[in-house]
């Protein structure tokens, strides 16, 4: 039945989902096409691949251009020369595998490396390499050592980049060890489930809520429904399993959390739940004049300036609307980089004449904003003490929501920014060119680091700007919404 051989990612996919799973090896071409979040994912994993075979000089690429036999056959030429392979790829009957590198061991053996773009290794990873290790064995090449190679995190970049560094290997030969005894019976079954005549129903699974196929897995659950509930966890599938799809059709009485039953009596009534005394506490921590602040920031695993880290959360731009006292108008302050050069010192030196001696900070969800400015002093310790010294006028705009000081059914279990504003005034992201922020970084890397001509480089950053401005100034309307509701 199967159309495709079982391969890494197959089996990876098999030990998840067994719908994912089938659809994958044999209606591929119905799955939607990646998009451009994961694509640059992959593209991370693509650079710090290519990076890894640099610390193996004089290997030797398998070409695959040509199709699977012709891999194959240059694989098995290659194998005799004794060199590092990269993507040197084996069969053993439906198992079919690449190894990202495999390096000449003694004894005839070879040291097989994965090469992650993670900061480190991980037990998904472990049966990534077992599985591949059980199909080259099989195929006739013995397997030494086992290593995953990923990205250091605590590299710190100086100059030009330090690949040696910036990559680190952890042997994992013996994690992998006590799974090798169960591969060969999970192979049996993931070809098994490929055989079958249809896909398996959908089973509610850890990764369904980040899976493509879940609009179509399921489609037959209402708005609103169980998946939705706050911090519901595996219980969404107990009360599914029970024909409970809806929130609003919880019976009285069913096990909940606190949070949780405010969430299943708001879908019942129709209506916001208000707690006014602790709104009123929480706007009573709010001192003028009041600075509402938002950065974006990007990331990437190899860092891009000096004194930046794998996966450091750089800020290329933040917004900064003041108000400074009730009553008296708004004033916006804004900071986006070109992306030449590092923004963290530009972005320290005008926020710490902006923000003034006194006044609260509002951020949503502030203990990001707080993350990012404390990374930035690391490198630039300077302004370490200013940092310090504003950390305590922080106001995190996310505690109502968060804490269920209000809820409205339009939130839909969640106390995003995005989901809270049209919930509480009516206002949202809609008409805006970019609405959420893993866009906005692959726009901003886009404008900074890709090859565009003027006119997109100008395109982008209006979007960037239109996006971030509404940020703060959702933060403002979020403020004076719940004012309005205390009177």
């Amino acid at each position: 039945m199967s159309k495709h051989l079982l391969t890494k990612s197959a089996f990876r996919f098999g030990l998840a989902c067994d719908r994912f799973f089938w659809i994958y090896q044999n209606a591929r071409e119905s799955l939607p096409e990646v998009d451009e979040s994961t694509q640059a994912i992959f593209d991370q994993g693509h650079l710090v691949g290519n990076l890894a075979k640099t610390l193996y000089p004089g290997g030797t690429e398998i070409d695959w251009s040509s199709g699977h036999k012709a891999g194959i056959a240059q694989t098995r030429d290659a194998v005799g020369e004794r060199k590092p392979l990269f993507e040197a790829g084996f069969q053993d009957g439906m198992t079919h595998a690449r190894a990202d590198i495999l390096n000449p061991s003694s004894r005839g053996k070879w040291d097989l490396i994965e090469v992650k773009s993670s900061t480190s290794a991980k037990e998904d990873h472990f049966y990534d390499v077992a599985f591949q290790k059980h199909v080259y064995e099989g195929a006739g090449i013995g397997i030494d050592c086992c290593s995953v190679m990923h990205v250091n995190r605590n590299y710190v970049r100086i100059g030009k980049l330090d690949v040696k560094q910036l990559l680190e290997c952890t042997d994992v030969t013996n994690e992998i060890r006590p799974l090798a005894s169960g591969i060969p019976d999970e192979i049996k079954r993931q070809l098994s489930v490929m055989s079958l005549p249809d896909p398996p129903d959908p089973a509610l699974v850890p990764m369904c809520s980040e899976c493509v196929l879940y609009p179509e897995c399921w489609a037959f659950l209402p708005d609103h429904n169980v998946v939705s509930l706050y911090y519901i966890g595996r219980k969404a599938g107990e009360l599914m399993d029970r024909n409970i799809l809806a929130i609003k059709d919880i019976p009285d009485g069913y096990p909940l959390t606190p949070k949780q039953s405010i969430q299943v009596a708001c879908e019942k009534t129709g209506k916001p739940y208000i707690d006014l005394p602790a709104i009123r506490e929480f706007l009573g921590r709010l001192q003028y004049p009041l600075y509402f602040l938002d950065f974006e920031t990007f990331m990437t695993a190899v860092p891009p300036y000096d004194d930046s880290r794998p996966y450091d959360n750089v800020p290329f731009q933040y917004s900064l609307h003041v108000v400074r006292s009730p009553g008296s108008g708004v004033k916006h302050r804004s900071f986006l980089s070109d992306g030449k050069s590092d923004p963290r010192p530009e972005i320290l030196k005008m926020l710490k004449s902006e923000l003034g001696g006194k006044g609260s900070i509002v951020a949503f969800n502030a203990g990001y904003e707080i993350r990012v400015l404390k990374s930035c002093v690391v490198y630039f310790p300077e302004y370490g003490a200013w940092v310090q010294s504003i950390l305590p006028r922080f106001v995190d705009l996310l505690i109502p929501f968060r804490d269920f000081y209000y809820y409205h059914p339009d939130q839909n279990g969640s106390n995003s920014l995005k989901a809270v504003l049209p919930a509480l005034t009516g206002r949202g992201y809609g008409g805006l060119d970019i609405s959420e922020g893993q866009t906005a970084s692959l726009r901003f890397m886009e404008m900074a680091f890709g090859e565009v001509d003027e006119a997109r480089r100008k395109e982008i950053r209006g979007a960037l700007e239109a996006y971030c401005s509404q940020d703060t100034e959702g933060m403002i309307d979020i403020v004076e919404a719940l004012r309005n509701l205390t009177l």
